[in-house]
């Protein structure tokens, strides 16, 4: 008995225009010297899709390629079912549009977020304290520490996301790449245990 192992092909993605989906697009297929004989086997075909996502179950993955010999050992090397993703050919024209509005009220949240936390805990006079320990005047301007204490604070949050070193940016997954990472898993999960059909 010839045997197959399959590891499914992450982020899985087609255009809403596409009629069938074979085993290669889905897996890659080992040992590749078996590949040619099951690479084209149609696993799933459609007609006018108007859904954003299908989930292809590994039980009918197996039934196709046992229809076209039943003499394969199938290995998958992941168990779980394959959420697939299908997109528009159109350009999404308010994508910069959206982008800058989500701009904007990220700033003025964050702008806000900042200045209650500094009157809850009082930054003003703490400034004050700073600089009369620092110099010994306490009627001194305090752009001369809150200046330099406001470019820390973006500097810090550069920093945290990994964005001020390029180097080190490209080898290290920020903590929001992570958390993005976390929450699509965790969608796709979703998906797939929910999947009514």
């Amino acid at each position: 008995m010839m045997q197959i192992y399959l590891i499914p092909k992450k982020n899985l993605r087609f255009n809403k225009n596409i009629d069938k989906i074979v085993l290669k697009d889905l897996f890659d297929i080992y040992p590749s010297e078996k590949e040619i004989l099951v690479k084209d086997i149609v696993i799933k075909e459609f007609q006018n899709i108007n859904k954003d996502y299908d989930v292809i179950e590994l039980g009918d993955v197996i039934n196709k390629i046992n229809l076209i010999n039943d003499k394969i050992k199938i290995n998958f090397l992941d168990n779980s079912n394959l959420l697939i993703h299908f997109k528009n050919n159109k350009q999404d024209r308010t994508l910069f549009i959206r982008v800058i509005l989500v701009c904007i009220i990220l700033f003025l949240g964050a702008g806000m977020a900042i200045i209650n936390f500094h009157s809850d805990v009082n930054m003003n006079e703490s400034h004050r304290t700073i600089l009369r320990i620092l110099t010994g005047n306490k009627n001194k301007d305090l752009l001369f520490l809150q200046i330099p204490y406001s470019l820390g604070i973006g500097v810090g949050v550069a920093v945290f996301y990994n964005k001020i070193i390029p180097n080190f940016s490209k080898s290290e997954p920020s903590p929001l790449e992570l958390e993005v990472s976390a929450f699509k898993t965790e969608v796709q999960n979703y998906i797939i245990e929910n999947n009514e059909e």
